[in-house]
């Protein structure tokens, strides 16, 4: 077992050793990698880079890797449409935005939660709750099944995954589901891995008061500023980041490499 994490933490290792300036790696493994550019701009030999990440990620067995390129200049259509010849397939549209928490104020009501720290919601539960707040969601279905997306935040989030998967209540009720966590790497980045409303639970408002109260876990566990993101067709979850006083921060696409 020993050699065997070495030889992936080797591996690693050489995806940002390619990547060390321009992308910012998520580790997702065993399900995916997932490289987010940081900087809109031209990468270097991005066509002997991009080969040799497919075949790394092979060697590591990942089921899918991502990569997200800042929009709206022509560097980002070359860089696209390379992952495309590549074989990658594009997958979504977002818009990220960024939110100072020093300016943040506490929600006027306080929201009733439970982790899976708790003893009262099992992980079964959990995913049920995650799986109907994806249904019928404007974002792009995920292409993962409920197990893997949970095996995803277990590897991202590491030991502090527990005690960020969290269902949301009102008078005991369950209304939605939202992941808070500091990004792993980024002392004081504050993000939701996931945050959703349950079907029965839309079309009441609960949108921004859920969204605010989010916010408020993550300054809580120390996150100075969040960042968040959502597809472009989302226009509801847009609007709630302009409520809660977020400001768009920089528009961009995905585009996924599965492994057959």
């Amino acid at each position: 077992m020993e050699g065997y994490e070495e030889l992936v933490m080797e591996k690693v290792s050489r995806i940002r050793g390619l990547f060390k300036r321009e992308f910012k790696i998520l580790e997702g493994l065993p399900i995916s990698i997932v490289l987010e550019q940081i900087e809109p701009g031209t990468v270097p030999d991005w066509e002997e880079k991009v080969s040799e990440l497919i075949e790394i990620s092979g060697e590591l067995g990942v089921e899918r890797v991502g990569v997200t390129l800042h929009k709206g200049n022509p560097e980002a259509e070359m860089l696209g449409n390379l992952l495309l010849e590549k074989g990658f397939e594009h997958f979504s549209s977002k818009v990220d935005v960024i939110k100072d928490l020093n300016k943040h104020e506490k929600p006027d009501e306080k929201l009733m939660w439970r982790s899976l720290e708790s003893p009262e919601l099992t992980e079964e539960e959990f995913k049920d709750y995650w799986e109907q707040a994806m249904r019928f969601s404007a974002n792009q279905a995920s292409s993962l099944s409920m197990d893997q997306q949970l095996a995803s935040v277990k590897a991202e989030l590491g030991a502090e995954w527990k005690g960020a998967c969290r269902v949301f209540y009102i008078e005991g009720k369950a209304v939605g589901v939202g992941i808070p966590h500091i990004e792993p790497g980024m002392p004081g980045e504050g993000r939701l891995f996931y945050f959703g409303i349950l079907p029965e639970a839309r079309g009441r408002g609960l949108g921004a008061f859920l969204h605010k109260n989010a916010l408020s876990m993550l300054k809580a566990i120390g996150a100075d500023y969040y960042v968040g993101s959502t597809h472009l067709a989302n226009v509801a979850m847009q609007r709630v980041f302009e409520r809660n006083g977020c400001s768009v921060r920089s528009y961009t696409e995905s585009y996924y490499f599965y492994f057959k």
